[in-house]
């Protein structure tokens, strides 16, 4: 799941969050890419989307959520950003 560990940055923006554009964008195209290999293109968009936006529900903004990502477990990875999202 080097996918979602390579990942980063759109969707809903919480009062107090602060994910900047360039994260957001750069997290949709690095998912979008990677995801696309295994899956159809609008399945990895959705897919995408998905983990993007539980990513700024869990975190503040772009450091906290890669700093937390990068230190989690490949299995916890894909508890919290790939389960809920393919399922």
């Amino acid at each position: 799941m080097g996918l979602v560990l390579v990942l980063f940055g759109t969707s809903c923006a919480d009062a107090g969050k602060d994910f900047s554009e360039e994260f957001k964008t750069g997290w949709l195209s690095s998912c979008q890419k990677q995801a696309g290999v295994k899956m159809a293109q609008s399945q990895a968009k959705d897919y995408c989307q998905c983990s993007l936006e539980i990513v700024m529900e869990r975190y503040n903004n772009d450091e906290e959520a890669g700093e937390a990502i990068a230190a989690m477990s490949i299995n916890r990875v894909q508890q919290i950003l790939v389960l809920p999202c393919i399922q």
